[in-house]
C-alpha cells in the first residue's frame, strides 16, 4: 500500500507532507515525554519487524481461495499492532516514518509520497486501528477478537482513505478504486489481523508483565527484544525465499484502472537498493539488501533514542 513517486501531484503532495510533519513532531514529543527507557529495545526490534515482514508480499489466495485474488498479494503494515503494544497511536506514527524512510533506500513507496504514506499507514492506521481496539475490548468480547478487528480496521480504512486521495490526483477513478482498494485490503486485513494476534500473543505470553499497569516504568525488554532480533534477522535471511512475486493491491488496482501513461513532472529517484536487491548479486543481493535495511533501522532507532532521551 505504498504509493510511489507520481501518482500525486507535488501541490497535494506537499499537503500530506505538511500533515504528516505535524503528527511526527507530536509523536517524538510523545517518545521523549512517555516512552520508557525499558521500552526501547522492544522498539527497535518491532521496526525492524515490521521493515523485514513488509519485504514478504504474500498470495492473497491463501487467505481467501476465490478467481479475483489470483495474482494479488499483501503485506504486514503494523500499526495497530505497535499502537496496541506501547499503548499509544503515536507510537505507530514514530514507528511507520522510521519504517517508511528506511524504505525509501529501497525504492519502495516515494520520496515525494512519503508524506501520504505516513498518513495512511501510521496515522490513520494507527490512531483508527488502536482505538477500535479500545472500543471493542470495553465490549467484553475476548482479547484476540478485538485485535483481530482493530487491525482489520487498520488495513482496510487507509485503503479507503487512500483511493479517495488517488481520485482527488486524478489518478484512480472513484468507484473502482474503492471497490477493488476495499476488496484487496480488506482481504489483507484478514492476514494482518491475525499476525496481530499471533505476535501480541507471543510477546505477552514471554512477557505478560509487559502490560501489566505501570509496567512501562519497571519492566525490561531488553530480553524479549534479544530473542526478537534474533527471530527477525533469520527471518530477514528467508525473506526472498517466502516473498511472492505477485503485486500488492495498489499495484493491481493501478494496473487496472490507469488506463493512460501518468504525467509526472518528478525526475525518477534511483533507489540504492531497487526491490530490495544488489544489482548483479541474484538471491544473494536480495539477502544482502534486507539484512542491511534490517540493520539500518535498528542503527538509526538507537541514535535516535539516544537523541530523544537526551533532548
Amino acid at each position: 500500500m505504498h504509493i510511489p513517486d507520481g501518482y500525486i501531484p507535488l501541490s497535494q503532495a506537499a499537503i500530506y507532507w505538511l500533515i504528516a510533519i505535524i503528527f511526527i513532531a507530536r509523536s517524538v514529543k510523545w517518545a521523549r515525554k512517555d516512552l520508557n527507557e525499558n521500552m526501547i529495545p522492544l522498539f527497535g526490534v518491532l521496526a525492524a519487524g515490521m521493515f523485514v515482514l513488509q519485504t514478504i508480499n504474500i498470495a492473497a489466495n491463501l487467505l481467501i481461495p476465490i478467481p479475483m485474488l489470483g495474482g494479488v498479494s499483501w503485506h504486514v503494515v503494523g500499526a495497530a499492532l505497535t499502537a496496541i503494544i506501547f499503548a499509544s497511536p503515536w507510537a505507530a506514527v514514530l514507528l511507520m516514518t522510521l519504517v517508511l524512510a528506511v524504505q525509501s533506500l529501497f525504492g519502495d513507496g516515494g520520496i515525494t509520497a512519503m508524506g501520504a504514506n505516513i498518513m495512511n499507514m501510521g496515522i490513520i492506521g494507527g490512531f483508527l486501528g488502536y482505538y477500535s481496539f479500545i472500543g471493542i475490548s470495553k465490549l467484553s468480547v475476548k482479547r484476540e477478537i478485538a485485535l483481530f478487528a482493530g487491525a482489520w480496521l487498520s488495513m482496510i480504512l487507509p485503503a479507503i482513505a487512500l483511493a479517495f486521495e488517488l481520485w482527488f490526483a486524478g489518478t484512480f477513478p472513484l468507484k473502482q478504486g474503492v471497490l477493488l482498494m476495499g476488496t484487496f485490503q480488506g482481504v489483507a486485513g484478514i492476514g494482518e489481523g491475525l499476525i496481530t494476534v499471533i505476535v501480541f500473543g507471543a510477546i505477552i505470553k514471554a512477557r505478560p508483565d509487559i502490560i501489566a499497569e505501570d509496567a512501562y516504568t519497571k519492566v525490561s525488554t531488553l530480553k524479549v527484544a534479544a530473542a526478537g532480533i534474533i527471530a527477525v534477522f533469520g527471518l530477514a535471511i528467508a525473506a526472498p525465499f517466502l516473498a511472492s512475486s505477485n503485486p500488492d493491491g495498489l499495484q493491481q488496482t493501478a494496473d487496472m484502472v490507469i488506463k493512460n501513461e501518468l504525467n509526472s513532472v518528478i525526475a525518477p529517484i534511483t533507489p540504492l537498493f531497487p526491490n530490495y536487491s544488489i544489482p548483479g548479486m541474484g538471491v544473494e543481493g536480495r539477502v544482502a539488501a534486507i539484512v542491511i535495511g534490517f540493520a539500518a533501522i535498528i542503527l538509526l532507532w538507537l541514535g535516535a533514542a539516544k537523541l530523544l532521551k537526551r533532548v
